[in-house]
């Protein structure tokens, strides 16, 4: 696979000759979350209400998908099998959205078959700082109603179409030859299995314990997402699924596909 730092994400990954994650390189400059790979989320995945929120009395405005998504990371250190990159609030763009100091770190390794994600979050700035992490991987899946999804998750919020969250029941097998677009979360195991006929491959993604909730999302031609957060959308308000840090904390997160 390719692992590139363009905009700190992993653009491509090839196992055996099967393309597992793709992305359109040419869609990049415009947008990473149109253009596939696995893009970053951080620190807010989905979008706050209003796409605003307060802290302390003052407001602020927060972007759907957070600030990293379209930023350059630096290279921290890189191998043969891995690669950790990095990126800081420095920039007054981000202040303006996220008053913390922090380091985001991300690393992305191969071992034999599994590849692995590891996120390591620094809080630097001497308040509690708030986030809830999130990946956006996009699989490759050319017919997606020979493709099968397991996700051992006990609640549902529907946004397909422009609805705002609704809450429905998770069908005991999922069509993803429908349009949906579903947060998953009430978590009852940390595996999540999709077998893809058509492509000849099966993937298995293991989570750690603090990633809360899985979107699962088919509206986009010959990709299907499935991506662990660590909370659900707009967790600021709602008061829950939010990972709040201490001065000087740090926090690390892994996925295992």
């Amino acid at each position: 696979g390719d692992l590139s730092g363009l905009r700190g994400m992993l653009t491509r990954f090839v196992w055996n000759g099967k393309e597992i994650i793709g992305c359109d390189e040419r869609t990049l400059p415009l947008s990473t979350l149109l253009a596939g790979g696995c893009p970053i989320l951080f620190p807010f995945a989905s979008r706050t209400k209003g796409d605003v929120y307060e802290i302390d009395g003052k407001q602020y405005s927060m972007p759907f998908h957070g600030l990293v998504k379209q930023s350059a990371f630096g290279v921290k250190e890189a191998g043969e099998n891995n690669v950790t990159l990095y990126i800081t609030n420095h920039e007054a763009s981000f202040k303006d959205h996220y008053p913390y100091a922090f380091r985001l770190e991300v690393t992305y390794s191969l071992e034999g078959d599994r590849l692995l994600f590891q996120t390591k979050i620094f809080n630097e700035s001497h308040r509690r700082m708030p986030h809830y992490f999130g990946w956006h991987h996009y699989f490759h899946v050319s017919e997606k109603q020979k493709a099968r999804l397991s996700i051992p998750m006990g609640k549902c919020l529907d946004y397909t179409d422009g609805r705002d969250g609704e809450s429905i029941a998770v069908p005991q097998a999922m069509d993803l030859s429908r349009w949906m677009d579903w947060v998953l979360y009430d978590k009852t195991s940390n595996e999540i299995l999709f077998e893809n006929e058509a492509d000849g491959y099966r993937m298995r993604m293991k989570l750690d314990d603090a990633f809360q909730a899985v979107v699962v999302c088919t509206c986009f031609d010959g990709r299907v997402t499935i991506e662990p957060w660590l909370g659900i959308p707009d967790a600021i308000h709602r008061g829950e699924y939010v990972e709040w840090m201490e001065p000087g904390e740090w926090r690390e997160y892994g996925v295992e596909v």
